[in-house]
């Protein structure tokens, strides 16, 4: 079998991932910079690994045109991978924060007055807590919209809107690939935002109700890899994002669990169905 590994820098979960696809045959790692289509690509299936979104999107849409199956797949990827689409499907399945999205500066002060302050601002993509924002007041919204109104990218121009949820200091990172709870940790930090990337530290979470909450957030896409981040509120568990191109170094860390020797037999069940 080979396995192709779709990637932008090697991280420390593409090199774990590479040594555990040995494993199972030949690896081929794809550096985005020399990738091109249309091609034909003598893979069995490729983990996607691009570290920009779109990147990583466009890679896997374009790869399945060339009947390259994909890990995560290019749907998926679309639709989880943007917070208002993954917060809508979420929604019907588990409980989250308080939420809206609005397309215009007016309607967006009209779902903050509706969800109440403090609140968050969130771009609809992107990781490691980027230009996320907690907006204590009206004033503050208007002058974050002011600064969203110039800039370049359409899509700042969709305002998603979060409920600010008190934490106890922690929120949680699960992980569950193909429907089986893998893992999950507690990410610490003395700030609100908690990403690992940002500082959080890890730690070992073997909460029930967490391995069960966050399966049933991925029963809300049915399909691949996905890393599941939730709240302890005071009303009880939230979950807050899912995330189809994960990192997970920390986690691995924190739990030592083989996340990467996990996604690797799932790729290598894709490949052959």
């Amino acid at each position: 079998m080979r396995i192709g590994i779709s990637y932008s820098i090697l991280r420390e979960e593409e090199r774990l991932l590479k040594e555990r696809a040995r494993d199972f045959g030949e690896v081929v790692m794809l550096h985005e910079s020399e990738l091109a289509f249309p091609s034909s690509f003598d893979v069995d299936v490729v983990i996607i690994r691009n570290v920009s979104h779109f990147k990583a999107l466009y890679t896997a849409k374009l790869l399945e045109e060339a009947d390259v199956k994909t890990v995560n797949p290019s749907w998926l990827l679309h639709e989880a991978g943007d917070k208002a689409f993954a917060t809508a499907r979420l929604s019907r399945k588990v409980p989250v924060p308080d939420w809206g999205v609005a397309l215009s500066e007016e309607e967006a002060i009209e779902v903050a007055e509706r969800l109440g302050y403090p609140l968050v601002v969130k771009p609809v993509f992107g990781s490691w807590g980027r230009l996320i924002v907690k907006v204590n007041d009206r004033d503050a919204l208007e002058a974050v919209l002011e600064h969203r109104k110039w800039m370049g990218n359409p899509l700042y121009k969709i305002y998603y809107l979060q409920r600010f949820v008190e934490k106890p200091g922690r929120d949680i990172r699960a992980i569950v690939i193909d429907g089986e709870f893998v893992t999950a940790m507690y990410r610490y930090s003395n700030h609100w935002i908690t990403n690992a990337a940002r500082g959080g530290r890890g730690e070992v979470c073997e909460d029930e109700a967490v391995k069960e909450l966050a399966v049933r957030a991925w029963e809300a896409f049915g399909e691949g890899a996905l890393a599941i981040d939730l709240f302890e509120s005071p009303e009880g568990l939230l979950v807050n994002e899912v995330n189809p191109a994960m990192e997970f170094k920390t986690a691995v860390k924190a739990t030592g669990v083989d996340v990467a020797g996990k996604l690797i037999e799932y790729a290598v069940k894709v490949a052959k169905n």
